[in-house]
């Protein structure tokens, strides 16, 4: 592993460790409840609270579990989380039907501890949620319950941490800081206080802000140490300094990591060996397996990997006993950058390859759509760690799975639910399926938490039979309609699948660039290779926005065309003795989204549209849904130009255009101005064969469904027709062009499949979508669209604009002003 690769591996285990942290946040042992164990003797309530409302001690059955902090811990030990949290569950609705509402807060709390630890993040948010809302609710609180009301805090704020909410998870610890100091003191308060400022050290670590960080789990750790030495700490019970143990490994393992990231190895190594010793007086499992992971973590970062392959062996085992899931996938990951130390490339493979599973099924156990998407946010690095891998170990047709794998599974996340991106009959199999994967997640809990030998059998069998039903309306979704069971779940096409859909004649790039460099795979009917280009990411990035900044700020041309030229030679040239035929069809990747390859210039000075026809994609995944689109498509043009937005978004020369088009394509329906609406855009939209907005379009990155062409409002309407609107539309138009101000930039993610305007243009219904890069010139827009439509029926999409473009040139010989203009979709 080389210098980089190291690098980025000691960030990646510091992050593990990020991951595995909340396992060590509070658990409230109280002065009520139901006992300390199970099976215990009844013990009386303390009478120095008596305005608080009391909780009667009884004894626990068979099957029932006592909610105290330190017991809840004691069932994860034993393997019994699901149980426990099945139990917490029924009780606390029981509780609550009764009108025992602190007395259900606690059980909700145990829920949310349990929850955490297995990977249940959305339940836990449920969880811990309704424990402060119940315990807000009373009028007196014990010392005990308001610690109970603190940890809720922190399980909540922690649950929107590990689903990558961090600016909510700062919210919800700040929240409850400013709590404790305002309503608790005397040790609970302390220790709190303690717990909570680890919590923000957490958010103040991922937000690489290491030295508050460090100050946040230093004064952690004074506060647990401090009690437990003290006066009043003599008089505590043996399971209360247990929990103040637990306490200080979670701040020594907060300094051990945030020493490693300012660069103190030997500080982090005492730190860590010092949580390790607290883990171990615990007898927690869990906390000593989150200890040995974070010095696993260490050795990875020096090179050290027989060591860390080892520990995160020992951590990887912990995990197995006790049944917890969260952070596992990590665990995975940095097993994984250990076996590529040693030079184990297919063993690094396999372990990536459990890490990707892992965060898929946690994936799929959150049904909230935004959950599921921060959940992923942070995950694509597995992914492009898999696919480095998969290449290393010389499988690059793996490796063209996992990217599109990884590009698949990024759009489905940042679309959300399916139910606002279904049209016409698919409205029935996305209410179908949200219904079918509600009672499968619900059965698959179950199975989790039976308790006896015959409700276990009786729940996998149901689990089990539901899973088969769910697949089954999977593969029938198929058949019905392949391109809404994309957005169910993901399974990116074969590669034999994309050989058979490409055109004779035509040759798909896939770009990639990752941690092992850039590469393009080259594909067509019959060939398939893979290609290592020159360069690494960061150069190609800072290459492409300095070409994409020379052209919009029309450089002189001659230093675009050298930029031109030198991109050509980096990413054109190495392909092009196994280029075929004379139709490129691109799907890029990152930054790539945003270069026009039109205007690379090979070094024979021809731009590349001169040598090719060209097109691209979001993902080679998408070319199986454009088959059959657009065929048999109705009459009629549908333009619309200029809409009446006020002076200030006029574009008198958008109007011109919008005119010319309805003159050149017969049957056309023009409207301009005040005409322009959304109302009539949404009539008539799946009514014609080609579609045309000559308007401002408005981009967010931060809501890709918001993004929308400006239309005027009225009749019901806002006039932003959204990407979230198109995706419910049912067209049925061979063409849709949108000749308007950056329709083509949409969110660049990680796992680069750009949402879009042109994106779901193409799901409404259309295999073709022009759209354009930045603004451009007026009159040259005009010139070119006319030059377009006068040569569409005749040559088709992709050479029409090919075409239109070349006479562009001719007048103006600027990039600026006819490189912006790309087609998205089918290669025809």
């Amino acid at each position: 592993m080389d210098s980089k690769g190291c690098s980025r591996a000691f960030l990646q285990g510091l992050l593990t460790g990020v991951v595995l942290l909340v396992a060590l946040a509070p658990q409230v042992e109280g002065q009520g409840g139901q006992g300390r164990g199970r099976n215990r003797q009844p013990e009386q309530p303390r009478p120095e609270q008596p305005k608080a409302e009391k909780l009667p001690k009884q004894e626990l059955a068979p099957g029932q579990y006592s909610y105290e902090g330190p017991d809840v811990l004691e069932a994860i030990n034993r393997g019994e989380g699901p149980q426990a949290m099945a139990y917490f569950e029924r009780a606390a609705k029981e509780h609550e039907q009764q009108g025992n509402l602190v007395r259900a807060a606690r059980e909700w709390h145990g829920v949310a501890i349990v929850a955490n630890r297995t990977g249940r993040y959305q339940k836990s948010i449920q969880a811990s949620g309704r424990a402060i809302e119940l315990l807000k609710k009373s009028s007196v609180l014990t010392p005990s319950d308001q610690a109970s009301l603190a940890s809720s805090y922190s399980h909540l704020g922690s649950a929107y941490r590990q689903l990558g909410d961090l600016a909510k998870a700062r919210q919800v610890f700040q929240e409850g800081l400013a709590y404790v100091r305002a309503n608790m003191a005397g040790r609970h308060g302390s220790q709190s206080e303690g717990y909570l400022l680890n919590d923000l050290a957490t958010i103040a670590f991922l937000q690489k802000d290491f030295q508050t960080a460090l100050s946040y789990n230093t004064q952690a750790a004074h506060y647990f140490e401090n009690a437990e030495s003290s006066r009043q700490g003599y008089k505590m019970s043996e399971r209360q300094r247990q929990s103040l143990r637990r306490w200080s490994a979670s701040s020594f393992f907060g300094i051990g990591r945030d020493q490693q990231a300012l660069g103190n190895p030997d500080a982090a190594d005492a730190a860590f060996a010092k949580g390790l010793g607290y883990a171990r007086l615990t007898g927690l499992r869990e906390t000593e397996m989150q200890m040995l992971s974070a010095q696993a973590n260490l050795a990875l970062a020096r090179k050290d990997f027989a060591k860390a392959a080892g520990l995160y062996e020992q951590s990887i085992a912990l995990v197995a006993q006790i049944k917890v899931s969260r952070g596992v996938p990590g665990l995975y990951q940095g097993q994984s950058r250990a076996f590529e130390g040693l030079g184990r490339i297919d063993d690094a493979l396999a372990s990536t390859r459990e890490a990707v599973r892992l965060n898929e099924e946690v994936r799929a156990d959150l049904t909230d759509s935004d959950l599921r998407s921060g959940f992923f946010e942070d995950k694509q690095g597995v992914y492009q760690h898999a696919v480095y891998l998969a290449l290393k170990a010389q499988q690059p047709e793996e490796a063209f799975a996992l990217s599109e794998q990884s590009r698949s599974r990024t759009f489905l996340d940042l679309l959300g639910s399916q139910t606002t991106l279904s049209k016409g009959k698919t409205r029935a199999l996305v209410s179908e399926e949200v219904l079918l994967r509600a009672r499968r997640a619900e059965a698959k809990a179950e199975a989790q938490q039976s308790e006896g030998p015959e409700d276990s059998v009786r729940a996998r069998a149901q689990a089990e039979a539901l899973d088969r039903d769910y697949k089954a309306f999977l593969e029938r979704v198929k058949k019905e309609n392949l391109e809404q069971a994309s957005l169910m779940s993901v399974e990116p096409v074969k590669l034999a699948e994309i050989q058979a859909l490409l055109p004779e004649g035509t040759t798909l790039l896939e770009y990639y660039a990752g941690e092992g460099g850039v590469v393009v795979w080259i594909v067509d009917r019959q060939r398939f290779k893979l290609v290592q280009l020159p360069g690494d990411r960061p150069s190609l990035m800072i290459q492409v926005r300095n070409f994409r900044a020379a052209i919009t700020r029309q450089a002189p041309i001659g230093n675009v065309q050298g930029q031109a030229t030198a991109l050509y030679r980096r990413l054109i040239e190495p392909a092009l003795a196994d280029i075929q035929g004379r139709r490129l069809l691109i799907v890029p990747h990152g930054v790539l989204h945003y270069l026009p390859f039109g205007a690379l210039r090979s070094p024979g000075r021809r731009w590349l549209v001169q040598d090719f026809a060209l097109s691209t994609l979001p993902s080679a995944s998408v070319l199986r849904y454009l088959t059959d689109k657009g065929a048999g498509a109705p009459a009629g043009t549908l333009v619309m130009g200029n809409p009446d937005l006020g002076a200030e978004l006029a574009l008198p020369w958008a109007e011109r255009e919008a005119r010319m088009v309805g003159q050149e394509e017969k049957g056309s329906t023009v409207f301009v101005r005040a005409d322009a609406t959304e109302a009539q855009a949404k009539k008539l939209l799946p009514t014609v064969g080609i579609i045309h907005f000559a308007t401002h379009g408005e981009l967010s990155e931060t809501d890709p469904l918001s993004s929308a062409v400006l239309l005027v409002p009225g009749e019901g309407e806002d006039g932003r027709l959204e990407v979230r609107e198109v995706f419910g539309l049912d067209l049925h138009a061979k063409l849709v062009v949108l000749s308007a101000c950056e329709t083509g930039l949409g969110k660049l993610s990680r796992g680069d499949e750009v949402v879009g305007l042109q994106r779901a243009f193409l799901y409404a219904g259309t295999p073709a979508v022009v759209t354009t890069l930045w603004k451009v010139d007026d009159k040259a827009t005009y010139d070119l669209i006319r030059a377009f439509y006068t040569r569409l029926e005749k040559v088709g999409t992709v050479e029409a604009l090919r075409q239109a473009q070349l006479e562009t040139i001719a007048t103006y010989p600027h990039p600026y002003q006819w490189a912006a203009f790309n087609l998205t979709g089918a290669p025809r």
